[in-house]
């Protein structure tokens, strides 16, 4: 049973004066066929506030687009309907739906999403949420409808499968040292997201397998990725262990690559890959993240 209240999908407050929070929302879909990879991102602070990252890339060596924005909002603004600048959201069913639209001179898109499970918390995995992570955060895969105009292509997204999380809390970026974030889903609705960490000297593991509409919780991952020279990643080859003991083979192959925008202070680097994916041999495609401290990547680059 998923760990959220009523409301846990719209706009969090500190729980006491003076504390500090913070609500991150991100949607996204992997078109293989196009070699393309999807995604928006959302930030709001309780001060009011806000950014967000419209992401388009593929095989080349600079995105299609990368539109950043933000601002502020003020204290009645509530991620049902938040509009920032020409990016708006909608969620007409908390947990079960949201609609995300976007329009600039370089991109238009119309991005509805409908889940095909509940959505997951990772405290439901054995390894928890970490605190410096986030108080809590949900995952949840599903079907997305509507398209995308870029780079003078109009793309029909009906029925493929996406992603979405929305996690809130404050982060401490210093405490990570490495992790890997990852979802991959078939055009059948199978889906498997994992994220692992190295934080402290230890390892931590959260996600789900999906199938027919049921999440079971990730207990560990077994896992090898090679990297370009840049330490850029290449391919993802892992073994999901499931709470029931359940295995679940994921190959994650990157057909496109780019690098996020991140504050410089925090000292970390954020690559996301769009990838042609397997999951038990069934084709289908993915996202594969992973987070760096920018010191430790400098000195692995300069020693190749």
């Amino acid at each position: 049973m998923a760990i959220f209240g009523t409301r846990d999908d719209l706009r969090h407050r500190p729980a006491a004066a003076g504390g500090r929070m913070r609500d991150s929302l991100f949607w996204e879909v992997v078109l293989p066929e196009e070699r393309l990879g999807l995604q928006v991102y959302l930030y709001l602070t309780d001060r009011g506030r806000t950014g967000y990252n419209v992401t388009v890339w593929g095989p080349e060596p600079e995105p299609l687009a990368l539109e950043l924005g933000g601002g502020t909002v003020d204290a009645a603004a509530d991620l049902d309907d938040l509009t920032i600048d020409g990016l708006h959201v909608t969620q007409p069913e908390l947990r079960r739906t949201a609609v995300v639209t976007y329009a600039s001179d370089a991109l238009r898109l119309h991005y509805a999403f409908e889940a095909v499970h509940d959505a997951f918390s990772y405290h439901e995995n054995p390894d928890g949420l970490p605190a410096w992570f986030a108080i809590n955060r949900l995952e949840q895969s599903g079907r997305v409808h509507g398209d995308l105009e870029v780079g003078g292509r109009r793309i029909a997204l009906d029925g493929r499968m996406g992603h979405r999380d929305h996690s809130w809390g404050p982060r401490d970026w210093g405490v990570p040292q490495h992790w890997k974030w990852f979802v991959a889903y078939t055009p059948g609705g199978r889906a498997v997201n994992g994220w692992l960490w190295i934080a402290r000297g230890e390892w931590g593991f959260a996600g789900y397998v999906a199938r027919d509409g049921v999440t079971t919780p990730i207990a560990h991952i077994e896992q090898h990725a090679t990297y370009d020279d840049d330490m850029t990643q290449r391919r993802l080859d892992a073994t999901v262990v499931d709470v029931s003991g359940g295995r679940t083979e994921v190959v994650l192959e990157r057909f496109g690559l780019v690098k996020l925008p991140t504050n410089e202070r925090t000292g970390t680097e954020i690559w996301e890959s769009a990838c042609d994916a397997t999951i038990d041999g069934e084709p289908g495609a993915g996202q594969w993240e992973t987070q760096w401290s920018r010191a430790y990547l400098a000195h692995l680059v300069g020693d190749r």
